[in-house]
């Protein structure tokens, strides 16, 4: 295994550049810099070097997932035949973000006077919460969930954007950190990135295929309902009548 990755490191590099691939790696959802910097270093790079491209890839694509992901998974939720994928990403996005705005639920009852003191005391509080959400190095909490659940607070762009750019930094930070504390054994920190990396993408698939959206699944238990009602009225009926019966024959 270690000898295979190496073959594909050596291979991409000699086609397009270790600055180039991991520039382009760390754009990619789930694998982002958390793979795409040990990978660098596996293909010779200087520790920081690699901390660098991972880095800028990961914040060029920021802005542009801020914008454009969420307004893209609720128009999939629109349409016939990727309805579920995108109903199925939302509450995948929502539910990393309830985290987050729990503390908002408990004051946001208060207006007035120190309106403005207190929604700038939320907006802090999104952006710490994004923040230390990104800057855990696992996958599922990088820029792109990151983006998604900025979206979904309402944070705003600029906020949004300082925020995942800050706990990228600390994530892409403590992940060089990891490497170049176990150098020689950097290859085998690619390989288990990847195979997480594997293992989350087969796990969200079979997630997807037995996801139920909320309407649909609301719609199941009220069928359920009046079946268990139309089971339940046969035998009611026919206790009844058995009833009548024995009050004729006594």
């Amino acid at each position: 295994m270690e000898e295979f990755v190496n073959s594909i490191a050596r291979a991409m590099e000699s086609s397009l550049g270790a600055e180039l691939t991991v520039f382009l790696l760390s754009m990619i959802p789930i694998a982002e810099a958390r793979f795409a910097i040990p990978f660098g270093i596996t293909m010779g790079m200087n520790p920081f070097e690699a901390f660098g491209w991972a880095f800028l890839g990961t914040t060029v694509i920021t802005p542009l997932l801020l914008l454009i992901l969420i307004p893209i998974i609720n128009a999939l939720s629109r349409t016939k035949f990727f309805s579920k994928i995108g109903k199925f990403l939302y509450d995948k996005f929502e539910k990393k973000s309830k985290s987050i705005t729990e503390s908002d639920n408990q004051d946001g009852q208060n207006v007035g006077a120190t309106h403005k003191k207190k929604l700038s005391k939320k907006e802090l509080e999104k952006m710490g919460g994004t923040a230390l959400f990104v800057a855990v190095p696992i996958p599922l909490t990088g820029v792109w969930t990151g983006s998604a659940v900025a979206s979904i607070v309402k944070l705003g762009f600029l906020k949004g954007l300082i925020s995942v750019a800050v706990g990228n930094a600390v994530a892409c930070s403590i992940i060089t950190l990891i490497c170049w504390a176990f150098a020689e054994y950097v290859t085998y920190i690619t390989i288990a990135f990847a195979v997480i990396a594997i293992c989350v993408v087969i796990f969200l698939i079979v997630k997807l295929i037995l996801y139920k959206p909320k309407d649909a699944a609301t719609a199941d238990e009220a069928t359920g309902g009046e079946a268990k009602t139309d089971k339940i009225q046969p035998e009611i009926a026919e206790r009844e009548s058995a009833d009548g019966d024995d009050n004729r024959s006594s």
